[in-house]
Parts: structure tokens; sequence; C-alpha cells
């Protein structure tokens, strides 16, 4: 063993160790190592060959604030010389702290949190208080959707091709379809569709066992790495009200949603619809610090005071981690970022629909919000997508990745490697029109390298 003090951190040692010791996720393992970031501020972000770069993902839809927020940084340094972490059988103030302010900005009576370490980790919590509250096995999912990681949420994350290397556990798992109204699974077209996608669902809870078997049913209000897909107006109500009638629950997955996102605080506060249970993380720290949140509504919290709570983890209220959203949270507020990620989303979806028309590899355009989808076709006619479900996890020629090489190249990153065949634009709601406007100057750029694959 060498002296661990002293391990070499040249570039070319770094870019060695990047390759021959790192696991990379979602992917097979490079013989490169990609860029390396050495510094973030605001939009932006500079790699070690001292070029600045637009980020238009939020790095994968996390960082709402921008990066290094002085607030954040400060309330992280400050709790670190405190108290970073105590066993959870303890309270810490951080964590009552963020348990109250949870349940003042969660809609309803959303009000009692399991406190994680991530997304996944929130997907986990809330299909085993789905479990352990109604005492059904059954967990509906929808395909074309991603959950996390770990065992339960990745097999519940049906049509993914991720998914696929994985045993499927934690659940029985039943698929259905998306509200896709570009790509209807029932060849209808909205409005006159009547919302066959959600009418489809009663009629699965019912061929399932209905309220003896189905527990609940999990879902992205708007779908994220799988398609930015939008559920027409009148979903959700519809599924609420079958929901009710079957008693199953509803477990709203706003890891990327949440945290205006969409133009409100929550995408469900679109449709003033108040699930049993809703998942969080990526904007309460925006990166900052790892943590996930699963929060219930009121009577479902006080199941648990009379039946015992089967689930927890060593980590679960870390001290840092909740100080570190306890000093985030309240600047949405302050700096009035969820009104202004509705304001500024309706530009970015206008300018972001100025390239369907000039590219014909753009098929459709959609979103909420700085949550915009630019979905990729070979055909517009036909709607044949530009990439295929399996391209992600196969050595093969994916032209939505060389778009994203180009972006790369030009000095911007948006959300190209998900697994399906839309680019989603996600900056940070910190973003000013003027920044749009240059990323959507380099998108447009970019969009040339799809065309060559598609049908003129």
């Amino acid at each position: 063993m060498i002296d661990l003090k002293k391990i070499p951190a040249s570039k070319e040692d770094l870019d060695r160790y990047e390759v021959e010791n790192y696991f990379h996720s979602w992917s097979y393992q490079p013989d490169q190592p990609p860029p390396r970031v050495v510094s973030a501020k605001g939009v932006r972000f500079t790699t070690e060959d001292g070029r600045e770069r637009l980020d238009f993902s939020s790095c994968f839809v996390s960082h709402n604030i921008g990066h290094q927020d002085e607030r954040v940084v400060d309330a992280i340094c400050d709790q670190a010389r405190t108290l970073t972490s105590f066993a959870p059988s303890m309270s810490t103030t951080p964590r009552a702290l963020l348990a109250k302010m949870i349940a003042e900005v969660t809609p309803g009576d959303l009000e009692r949190s399991f406190i994680s370490l991530g997304g996944t980790e929130a997907n986990e919590a809330a299909i085993k208080i789905c479990h352990q509250y109604t005492g059904r096995r059954k967990i509906i999912t929808r395909y074309r959707t991603y959950h996390g990681g770990t065992t339960a949420p990745m097999s519940l994350s049906a049509g993914d091709a991720r998914s696929w290397a994985q045993v499927q556990g934690g659940a029985e798992i039943v698929k259905v379809p998306q509200p896709y109204c570009y790509r209807c699974a029932f060849g209808l077209e909205y409005p006159a569709c009547e919302i066959r996608c959600v009418r489809y669902i009663d009629e699965v809870i019912e061929l399932e066992g209905g309220s003896e078997q189905v527990g609940g049913i999990i879902f992205e209000p708007i779908t994220g790495a799988n398609g930015i897909i939008v559920p027409p107006p009148e979903y959700f109500p519809m599924l609420r009200e079958i929901c009710d009638r079957w008693d199953v629950m509803m477990i709203a997955d706003e890891v990327m949603t949440g945290f205006g996102r969409t133009g409100a605080w929550f995408a469900m506060d679109h449709w003033d619809v108040v699930p049993e249970i809703m998942t969080l993380a990526k904007g309460m720290t925006c990166g900052y610090m790892p943590l996930g949140v699963t929060v219930v509504r009121k009577h479902i919290g006080d199941r648990f005071k009379d039946q015992f709570f089967s689930h927890g983890a060593t980590y679960a209220g870390h001290a840092l981690c909740c100080a570190a959203a306890a000093a985030l949270i309240p600047i949405y507020q302050s700096d009035k970022l969820v009104e202004r990620s509705a304001e500024l989303g309706k530009y970015l979806l206008e300018r972001a629909r100025e390239l369907k028309d000039k590219h014909p590899c753009v098929g459709d355009v959609r979103g909420m919000g700085l949550f915009v989808g630019i979905e990729l076709v070979r055909n517009k006619k036909t709607k044949e997508p530009l990439t295929t479900v399996d391209s992600k996890i196969r050595k093969v020629v994916d032209p939505k990745m060389e778009i994203a090489k180009k972006l790369g190249e030009l000095g911007m990153i948006a959300m190209a490697a998900n697994p399906v065949n839309v680019i989603a634009l996600a900056p940070p709601l910190i973003i000013t029109k003027e920044e749009i406007d240059e990323g959507i100057a380099i998108m447009d750029e970019a969009l040339a390298v799809g065309d060559a694959f598609a049908e003129k």
C-alpha cells in the first residue's frame, strides 16, 4: 500500500484513476475520462482546461438555485462546525426545522416526513409505507418512467431500458401506459380520446383485485428522464377520483418536478390534487448535500403511532444535510424563484418551439416551467423516433448522443444522456432571458447534427 497522504494527483494520474478505479453511472466503462469540473458559479461551470460552459440541465435537474450560492455554503459550514451528524434516535435542530418546513410548503395535509439521502431512497420508503399502511403488495407503475437506481424503484422504472438488467423486487408490479398524447398507446387523439389512458387504469385496478390487492400507483407528475411527458389537464383529477373509489394510494414522485421546477412549488399543485405520499430530493438541497424526503398525509403518519414503522437508516435525518435544505428552501420564497420559473418557463418553451420549425429532427416540443423537452424523430409525419428504446444500453451510434457531444463542443450541457429520444432543457431557476437565448442558439447549432439522421 502506498502512502495515502501522498497519492500522485497530476492530470494524467487523475485521468487514470477515473478510468481504472471508478464506476461511471449508467454506461459502458470509458477508455477516456470525462471533462473534469474544477469550479462552478450560478448557471456556469469551469472545466480543467479553463473553459467556462453553460449548465442548461441544472446537473440533471438538481441545482435549481444555481451553483455555489454563498447562503447555502455558509449554512453548511456553520453546521459542520457545530454538529455534522448524530444517531437518528436523537433529535437535532436542523432535522426538526426541516420536517416542519416540508409540512409548510407541501400541498394539503402532507405533514410527516422520513428524511433519507436521495430520491431513490425516498421512493423505497414510499413503497414500504404503502405496503405497511394498506397491507397490499401490488403497486401500479407507468411505462416510460424512472424512480431510482435501487431494487424496488428500479423495478418500478417500467419501460426504461436501464431496468432490464435488474431482478425485480420489492413489490408486485402492474404496468400501465403514460398519458403520452404525442404517442398515444391507444392510437387516439386528445381531447376526443376522453382520457382513455386514465380510464384504463380504473379497469386495471378492478382486474388486479381492486382495493383488496392494489396498494398504490406511483408516477412522476411530469415524466422526467423518459421524455418530459405532460399529462392532459383532466388526467390527475380523474386519477384522484379513481384512487379514492378503490382506496388506492397516489404516490407522486416529485424528485425532479418539486421545488419550482414546473412553475409551481410542486407539479401536483397545477391540478390541485394532493397525493397520499410525495417523494422529494433534487431541488430540496440543489445538490449541495445529498437528501431525499418521503412525506405522507396526516392520517397515514398518525397510523404509525400505533403501528410499528418498519424502516430506517443510519443517516436518516442527517444533520448537515438537513441544515443545507433548511437554509435553501426559504430561498425559493425570498428570491421568488417559483414565480420566476413560471414566467421564464413560458419564454423557454416559446424559444424552444422555434426550433421545431427549423429542424427536421424535431418532432415535438413540450413542457411546464423551466422543464422543456425536445423530442427527436427521423420522420415528422410518421413520428419514427431518432433513437430506439434500447440505444442507451447498446454499443450503437446514437444520434442523440452525437448531438450531446456537439453541445459539449459548443460549451453547454443539456439533459441528453437520458434513455429516450428527448433532450431536456432544465436550466437553473436563476437563469436570465439572455442566457436562455444563448442556450437556444447553441441548441439550434447542435441540432444540425440530428438533422443529418432525419428525413428531410
